[in-house]
């Protein structure tokens, strides 16, 4: 089955070896996503990348700690998403959000 509609896609940016309480935040956030009723979420490892800092951060085979970006996705309806945003902003202390309009279609094997 097919759907489709308007909706938006929340990215999140954020380091690998930044927490939350002690696990990563990236974990963290996709837990509360989950707990909160987002449709959905993806986790993103980067290869390289550099932020606000401008330190280029790169998977290397001798980096014990390379400490690469992290890209969190989640589409799901306007409403949805502008209700987790202040959950986000909460847990995010350093990073990037953004927000965009997008157009779904989601595949299904079961109507609903």
């Amino acid at each position: 089955m097919k759907q489709s509609g308007i909706g938006r896609l929340l990215r999140i940016f954020v380091d690998e070896n930044d927490r939350w309480y002690g696990q990563p935040l990236y974990t963290a956030i996709v837990e509360a996503l989950r707990r909160n009723g987002a449709a959905g979420a993806t986790v993103f490892r980067s290869v390289e990348g550099f932020g606000a800092h401008r330190e280029l951060h790169q998977a290397h085979i001798f980096s014990l700690m390379p400490n690469l970006p992290i890209l969190i996705e989640v589409v799901d309806s306007e409403e949805r998403i502008d209700a987790l945003v202040p959950l986000i902003e909460e847990m995010v202390s350093e990073g990037l959000v953004t927000l965009e309009r997008v157009e779904f279609f989601r595949y299904s094997r079961e109507p609903g």
